[in-house]
């Protein structure tokens, strides 16, 4: 299993210990960008998809609830089930 493999079931399984580099990680396996924005939230960016924003708890953690919106707006379950070829 790839390190980019393992992360997805990170972001998928175990959604309340995601970090705001786990998320980097993942937007840079997707061909995303950062950009900052004032404060702790950060949004990713890629030309011709839709942005994901990820607001961190107390500058570590990424909210349960944007990873959730994470996994569905990259198709991170369907990605997976591609990979392993289920």
């Amino acid at each position: 299993m790839s390190s980019s493999e393992k992360l997805i079931e990170k972001f998928i399984y175990k959604q309340n210990k995601i970090t705001i580099s786990d998320v980097r990680r993942l937007a840079d396996v997707f061909g995303y960008t950062e950009k900052k924005k004032p404060g702790s939230e950060y949004t990713f960016h890629r030309k011709g998809s839709y942005p994901f924003t990820a607001p961190t708890v107390k500058g570590r953690y990424v909210k349960r609830e944007y990873v959730k919106r994470i996994v569905i707006i990259l198709g991170l379950e369907e990605y997976l089930e591609k990979s392993r070829g289920d």
